[in-house]
């Protein structure tokens, strides 16, 4: 979140536009990847003071040329801060000799090898959800834009959720009958439950064991039937508990569950997904101190990306666990 926040100043963002290119990659991944790409991103970091010794984080900001050599490193979240880091950066190329600024004068091969491990793909037809996290007040009977004492805390997260061909396949039946009950694949559920129903709003949240599903029922039924779309609503009620008494548990999430979905019968196509999750949510994980004291509501909103914005291709964070994130029933 602060990054974001940070790079959201229109100062910075004008000075990057103008004399960088801006990339952005997850650490845990490039850190592992065993290829090209991974070994460039190791020998940038190597040379600041984030050397990921035993396999340690290089998280950070790193200015650095075409051939690897690293100009500036910073971690800071203040825009003023990351706008000296810019300047000084952008000095430090300045500095460089003639040849080395020259156009062309480092050639980028072709990426040839791809460690799968840790370069996640979005598989073939799969659906991709916004997922924006949010935390709540109460006003009278209305939920408003949550305030607390964490900087940057009351705004919304971002993530995605991946859903698989044969799984949104499965919400769109053949011969649609007004009342029809349709089950929902456990596994993406379970995937919702654990990944995606989680308070990401301050920094980098735990996510939920198998265990810590106290409850996961959700319902869609067949609303309406025309000749051209097909409504669906999907109800339903999600229990997250540290601890099987949920009373006593030091970090849990008790959810209600309201969506609207639609899709062509022709091509059964899902054309609309809007999914809400509005509940109680308490206790803190290991990087994201500062929750607020108590049960407090927390929001989670859910509606289909498009795939065509690379901002939206972005993979899940918990995809990093590319086994359990596939198989979160089990």
């Amino acid at each position: 979140m602060g990054r974001e926040l940070t790079f959201a100043d229109p100062r910075i963002i004008d000075l990057v536009k103008e004399n960088f290119i801006a990339v952005a990659a997850d650490d845990w991944f490039q850190r592992r990847r065993q290829d090209a790409e991974g070994e460039f991103f190791r020998k940038v970091a190597d040379q600041g003071p984030r050397k990921g010794q035993g396999g340690g984080t290089r998280q950070g900001i790193y200015a650095f040329t075409a051939d690897g050599k690293l100009l500036q490193y910073r971690n800071h979240q203040d825009p003023d801060v990351m706008r000296g880091f810019l300047m000084t950066s952008l000095k430090a190329w300045n500095n460089l000799p003639a040849d080395k600024r020259a156009k062309g004068a480092v050639q980028v091969p072709a990426l040839t090898k791809v460690d799968a491990r840790y370069a996640p793909v979005l598989p073939k037809d799969a659906l991709i959800v916004n997922v924006n996290t949010r935390i709540l007040d109460r006003t009278d009977d209305f939920f408003c834009h949550g305030s607390c004492k964490f900087p940057g805390g009351q705004r919304a997260s971002h993530d995605h959720l991946w859903i698989r061909a044969d799984e949104w396949q499965a919400l769109v039946p053949k011969d649609a009958q007004k009342g029809q009950e349709i089950t929902v694949p456990a596994k993406l559920v379970y995937r919702i439950a654990r990944y995606h129903l989680v308070d990401n709003t301050r920094g980098e949240p735990p996510m939920w064991a198998r265990r810590d599903v106290r409850k996961a029922e959700l319902k869609l039924v067949v609303a309406e039937v025309a000749k051209n779309e097909v409504r669906l609503t999907l109800t339903g009620a999600i229990v997250l508990a540290s601890d099987a008494d949920v009373k006593s548990a030091m970090r849990g999430y008790d959810v209600a569950i309201l969506g609207d979905l639609r899709f062509d019968p022709a091509t059964r196509k899902l054309t609309r997904l809007q999914v809400v999750a509005v509940g109680e949510h308490w206790g803190e994980g290991t990087y994201t101190g500062g929750a607020r004291p108590g049960r407090t509501p927390l929001g989670v909103a859910f509606e289909r990306a498009d795939p065509t914005r690379a901002a939206d291709r972005v993979p899940p964070q918990a995809v990093r666990e590319v086994g359990g994130y596939w198989n979160a029933e089990q």
